[in-house]
């Protein structure tokens, strides 16, 4: 069963065809992406659905794009919540400290700690910047998403 079975709206369905989501529209539609979480994970044309702007680019790996099965893993699991586990060094907007953060996007250098964050204010309802004293803790935590099999990437590899 695709997502396009899956979803509740015609607003989540047309989104979902477009194949690149963004993340407002993914929180436009969070209850249908909760509801529908495990059915995404397990589908890899689902899990690999691009998310506009996730990515991992953190010195000295090379970048890494994050699918939306990556996201709602480590929303859903409260591994990147930025609260809990990871301290804010400046922040783009004035956070209440009780409302979540969604991150999305990480950039720096592991080693020396300068770093950019982007993630998901359902306080504000927008995006907003962050630094972290450090992002080797969300980088590692990252690494361990369970991805299913994507019969492209192997192709891919097999054709090299």
């Amino acid at each position: 069963m695709d997502l396009n079975q899956l979803a509740s709206t015609k607003m989540a369905k047309s989104e979902i065809s477009m194949k690149t989501l963004t993340i407002a529209s993914i929180f436009s539609n969070f209850d249908f992406y909760q509801h529908n979480y495990l059915n995404i994970l397990n589908q890899s044309e689902s899990y690999y659905t691009l998310v506009e702007g996730a990515w991992i680019n953190a010195y000295p790996f090379k970048k890494q794009d994050l699918y939306l099965g990556d996201l709602l893993q480590l929303w859903f699991s409260a591994k990147w919540n930025v609260h809990n586990s990871l301290k804010i060094l400046k922040s783009s907007k004035l956070l209440n400290s009780s409302e979540s953060l969604y991150i999305f996007q990480l950039e720096g250098e592991l080693l020396l700690g300068k770093n950019k964050v982007l993630a998901w204010s359902v306080e504000h309802q927008e995006i907003i910047e962050l630094q972290l004293k450090n992002i080797w803790a969300p980088y590692v935590i990252a690494q361990t998403c369970e991805r299913p099999d994507n019969s492209d990437d192997l192709i891919k590899k097999a054709a090299v």
